[in-house]
């Protein structure tokens, strides 16, 4: 099995993964049973994507410069199994699993980029995919956090990590506002929420605007590039070697 097929089969299994553990989150009592297959195949799914990971660090010429440019993998490589303990230790089982299971998609990413039926412009900006990584991290764990400090407070109107998740965004967005948070630590959080969601937002519409403007000029200048026009004539057979050859050097003086 080449690399590219390997690295295919390992997408599906994490797309795979992925359902099962949003199934064991809308499961109400999964039994014992029923954990341990859960996290015994989440355990192999993640050690797979670790191992393809190594593997790609490997053969890059620069492992550091490579690690840094795609820590974001990183973080979607913890097992489930660490935000359950997490999650019994904290009496927040479900909402951890919840945090980890949505953490996961962060190693679809490298997958997608293999898919020639996906057109992702976004994932080949690597500065606009940081952003929006940076920005989809801050409302995750900001959601965590928010419904941490916020659930056991007398008149929260948090009771759910999902209520959380719809306040994050609603917050970070500007949109509107929802319950005002009771504790200090959800107003903390709301707070680092308001100001990183507003300079997040403001950097990523102005350089994905920036990003549109420089790929229309470059596909503009592409398009009157007399050498790539020869290039692609004599790649579709209009016109004969010695007529490239011949047409080139008039283009060059």
């Amino acid at each position: 099995m080449t690399r590219k097929k390997s690295d295919r089969l390992i997408g599906i299994l994490s797309l795979a993964d992925i359902i099962v553990l949003i199934v064991l989150c809308t499961t109400s009592s999964p039994t014992g049973s029923e954990k341990i297959a859960i996290y015994s195949f989440d355990t192999l799914v993640v050690a797979l994507i670790a191992i393809s990971f190594s593997r790609r660090m490997n053969e890059s010429q620069l492992r550091r410069k490579y690690l840094k440019q795609n820590w974001y993998e990183l973080v979607g490589m913890v097992p489930i199994v660490v935000f359950a303990l997490f999650g019994q230790s904290t009496n927040t089982y479900v909402e951890s699993i919840t945090l980890g299971t949505l953490l996961r998609p962060l190693v679809l990413i490298y997958f997608i980029k293999l898919s020639h039926f996906i057109e992702a412009e976004l994932l080949r900006e690597r500065v606009l995919l940081h952003i929006f990584i940076i920005f989809f991290l801050t409302l995750v764990v900001s959601s965590y956090l928010f419904y941490f400090a916020e659930r056991s407070a007398p008149h929260s109107q948090i009771k759910t990590l999902g209520d959380a998740l719809w306040w994050t965004i609603q917050t970070a967005s500007t949109a509107t506002f929802g319950p005002n948070a009771i504790t200090a630590g959800g107003r903390i959080v709301g707070t680092i929420v308001m100001l990183v969601g507003i300079g997040i937002t403001s950097t990523f519409i102005s350089t994905l605007a920036a990003g549109l403007t420089r790929s229309r000029i470059k596909g503009a200048l592409t398009e009157n590039d007399p050498k790539l026009i020869l290039k692609i004539r004599l790649a579709k057979g209009e016109i004969t070697k010695e007529s490239y050859s011949e047409l080139l050097k008039l283009v060059s003086e």
